[in-house]
């Protein structure tokens, strides 16, 4: 008897954004809201192929202190610090030149600069240097294809630079040899779609019904060669409409402190991360951020419970984190705030991640790391 168990990834949708749709209902009638990983995708995603949490599989945020090894030394001694804004803040510049350093370094990963800016960028190394969803990808933690080759079972992992209908047909084109045993398909649009027109716009609609055609045809490729398959739509995390702004490095800047003497510090979208160089710093910064509107420093027990509580502050001594909807502007991941975005408390509606599935789940589903662990059920179920 021939078994597949297909697990279809939607980045950003929530469960506040399909809970009241109708996207797949028959296929996958059994519905439940999970919990995100505190952080964003950068965290999701790795939590998701692992089943581990930040801690042990040390993926956060995609920027980290660490002046020592950095990648970026050759930054200092380039002219792009001194060049005009207009010219290396724009996307376009910055994105070229993030594949030129990824070739130069045999990055793998997703890798990008943002709008780190080029005089700091050399305090800092980045994460993901290499592709996650291949064997050896999260050493030496292993992943979703890791313990799939473990098993010896055929399997089709989906390319994430690949285009979705790209993914789709590649999954599709799988299907049709009828060898594989286990598929995990990929597709990204809906995070940029939602972070552009929000989970009120019209076309997240359309989208949906796009996704729903697409997974028809997938599922009836599916039935001609298998005899029993299990499908599943599993996501990360939700999308939170903008609220307002706030300037948090422009504050932190008016202290007069200076940067890499006495503090470094990332601009994140949601979040603030800070590390402290002397005393003085450490006083004055935690005073000014306790009274940064619409925000808070993360106590240590909430780093502890969103498994941030990193032994060596690798991603910060302290985090500010922005009330739902609040984002910081500029940042360092982008100089304008976008019109929604990820990355709040946990707790907000807005985070919740969502699991659709052809079957009752039987296991717990309190985060997003147990999506790992029913993937890893539903292939030894349908191992021949």
């Amino acid at each position: 008897m021939k078994k597949l168990s297909l697990f279809m990834f939607i980045d950003a949708l929530g469960w506040e954004i399909i809970k009241d749709r109708d996207f797949l209902k028959d296929l996958a009638p059994n519905r439940y809201r999970v919990g995100m990983q505190f952080g964003y995708s950068s965290t999701a995603i790795p939590t998701i192929l692992t089943g581990e949490k930040p801690t042990v599989h040390k993926h956060f945020s995609f920027y980290y202190y660490a002046p020592d090894k950095s990648p970026f030394k050759m930054f200092k001694y380039l002219l792009l610090p001194y060049l005009p804004g207009a010219i290396v803040d724009r996307w376009r510049v910055r994105h070229i030149l993030s594949k030129l350093v990824a070739k130069l370094y045999g990055y793998t990963g997703y890798f990008e600069m943002y709008a780190m800016p080029f005089d700091r960028i050399h305090y800092f190394d980045y994460i993901e240097k290499t592709d996650m969803f291949v064997p050896d990808g999260l050493k030496p933690v292993k992943n979703l294809a890791d313990k799939l080759e473990e098993r010896g079972i055929p399997y089709h992992i989906s390319n994430w630079r690949l285009k979705e209908i790209e993914n789709i047909e590649a999954l599709i084109k799988e299907i049709r040899t009828g060898e594989i045993r286990f598929a995990f398909l990929y597709t990204a649009a809906m995070d940029g779609l939602l972070h552009m027109v929000t989970k009120d716009g019209k076309e997240i609609d359309e989208k949906i019904e796009w996704y729903s055609t697409q997974i028809q045809r997938v599922i009836e490729e599916v039935k001609k060669r298998y005899d029993d398959f299990y499908f599943a739509v599993i996501s990360d995390h939700g999308m939170t409409t903008l609220a307002g702004v706030v300037d948090v490095k422009s504050q932190i800047e008016g202290l007069g402190l200076k940067f890499g003497e006495d503090y470094v510090a990332v601009y994140d979208s949601t979040m603030g991360r800070f590390w402290f160089l002397n005393g003085q710093a450490r006083e004055r910064i935690l005073s000014l951020l306790n009274q940064v509107p619409n925000s808070h420093v993360l106590s240590e027990e909430e780093e502890k419970k969103y498994f941030i509580a990193f032994e060596n502050h690798m991603y910060g001594e302290k985090y500010l984190l922005m009330d739902p909807g609040w984002q910081i502007e500029p940042c360092d991941m982008g100089i304008k705030a976008l019109p929604a975005m990820h990355g709040f408390a946990p707790e907000h509606k807005d985070s919740y991640a969502a699991l659709l599935s052809s079957e009752p789940v039987d296991i717990p589903l309190n985060y997003v790391d147990d999506f790992h662990h029913l993937m890893i059920k539903k292939m030894e179920e349908r191992q021949d």
